[in-house]
């Protein structure tokens, strides 16, 4: 499976809020920085983040504008995101986020928003 490949279902997985397959994408060892700056080490660390930001939506999407393989293993993802919210507000949000892959696995992703 390509870097790209593996970027592209991590978005697909991620619409589906499917952590089970989300996980199965990262080292143990993999980091995250988000948009807001803040840091993640390690698999436990990310996916109980990402839990916790799934489930503060009723619905949320990440649509790709762009996916491009920048250097080997690292691929950069300009994205929508549009979201409602438990009380039913909408947020919505641009951003760039890119993701190092190394053994067919998610090392690194950092998420910067435009």
């Amino acid at each position: 499976m390509t870097p790209i490949n593996i970027a592209q279902l991590y978005f697909d997985w991620s619409n589906l809020s499917d952590f089970d397959r989300i996980q199965s994408l990262f080292k143990d060892n993999t980091t995250y920085k988000s948009g807001s700056g803040e840091m993640f080490i390690g698999v436990e660390d990310i996916m109980a983040m990402q839990r916790s930001y799934h489930l503060s939506f009723k619905s949320l999407n990440w649509h790709i504008n762009s996916i491009n393989e920048i250097k080997p293993g690292i691929i950069l993802i300009d994205f929508d995101f549009k979201a409602e919210s438990l009380q039913g507000n909408h947020d919505s949000y641009s951003g760039l986020e890119t993701l190092i892959v190394s053994q067919e696995k998610i090392q690194h992703i950092d998420v910067s928003r435009k």
